[in-house]
């Protein structure tokens, strides 16, 4: 099962802890049931909370700009995030159309988007950083200024609720494996 939490801001104080407890129930659930040998989740994993290398781990999270979006108008788009039907405060993004053909240039600036170039220096720096998402879209829709450039942390405490969480599963998993 792939899943996320909404990048958007919507999150209120405490959602965090409730995240974390529903994940370490999910957790229990998942090994008291044996579903780990057959089914994984994705917001289980033993590669997330770790610090991340911003010259071996610095790739953009998304494909934004690599996988088009079109929509009935004929209107391309780098993700369906950037078609207005997607953005709260924005302009879409297109990239021209299926009459005029796509517009390389248009998405030069998606190309060259990584972690470190758009991501706060906390988020650099964090002690868990590693699978922490975002989303290209969102990140344009909640800048302060029309830019791909500026990431969104949002869901911030959500990432940290997760790791802690994952810890727990992961520590139990390891348990139940030695007595296995």
């Amino acid at each position: 099962m792939n899943i996320n939490v909404v990048f958007e801001d919507v999150w209120k104080e405490g959602d965090d802890c409730l995240f974390e407890n529903e994940l370490i129930s999910l957790a229990d659930t998942i090994i008291d049931d044996n579903y780990f040998k057959e089914y994984s989740c994705s917001f289980f994993s033993d590669v997330i909370g770790r610090p991340l290398d911003c010259v071996h781990d610095n790739q953009n999270w998304c494909s934004a700009g690599k996988m088009l979006s079109i929509d009935a108008a004929g209107n391309f788009y780098p993700c369906t995030r950037f078609a207005q039907y997607s953005l709260r405060n924005k302009q879409p993004i297109i990239i021209r159309n299926v009459t005029d053909g796509l517009n390389t240039n248009k998405l030069r600036p998606f190309l060259t988007l990584d972690r470190c170039t758009q991501s706060t220096p906390e988020c650099v720096s964090c002690e868990v950083a590693s699978g922490c998402a975002w989303c290209q879209g969102e990140n344009y829709d909640a800048a302060d200024i029309p830019t791909i450039f500026q990431r969104s942390t949002a869901i911030c405490k959500m990432h940290k609720a997760r790791v802690r969480a994952n810890n727990y599963y992961q520590n139990r998993l390891s348990r139940w494996l030695k007595k296995s």
